[in-house]
């Protein structure tokens, strides 16, 4: 090897070490810095050694996330309130009689009382077929 080749190697390992350095401060940087999604985008779109391809990607991207969208203002409602007749401590009365009055009842006509529930022969089914 001679002279001229061997600092034509010893200059690109020192390029090659100049960037592996700055690589790695890079990293460290990145590394250090908040680096949720928003703020790497903040920052490719800011940076600008970036292509105007990748910083506009960037911004798009971090648009609906910095400037809240627009919405229509929803009308208000105007609501008043409706005094009850009926005390609360008679109302609960009320309904823990009717409650003890369903209970009462024989498991048919609880059953009667409500929709969709019968006695049937529990193929699944609303005619009188037997499953097969």
């Amino acid at each position: 090897m001679t002279d001229i080749e061997k600092a034509e190697y010893d200059d690109v390992v020192r390029q090659l070490m100049a960037k592996c350095e700055q690589l790695a401060a890079e990293n460290a940087r990145l590394r250090s810095e908040k680096s949720d999604a928003l703020s790497v985008c903040k920052e490719v779109y800011s940076d600008p050694n970036a292509s105007p391809a990748l910083r506009l990607k960037a911004a798009g991207l971090a648009l609906p996330h910095e400037v809240p969208r627009l919405m229509p203002e929803r009308a208000p409602l105007e609501l008043t309130a409706v005094e009850e007749d009926e005390p609360l401590s008679a109302l609960v009365e009320r309904q823990r009689a009717r409650a003890d009055r369903i209970l009462a009842l024989p498991l048919e006509a609880r059953a009667a009382m409500i929709a969709g529930v019968g006695r049937d022969d529990g193929n699944g089914q609303d005619d009188d077929t037997a499953g097969s």
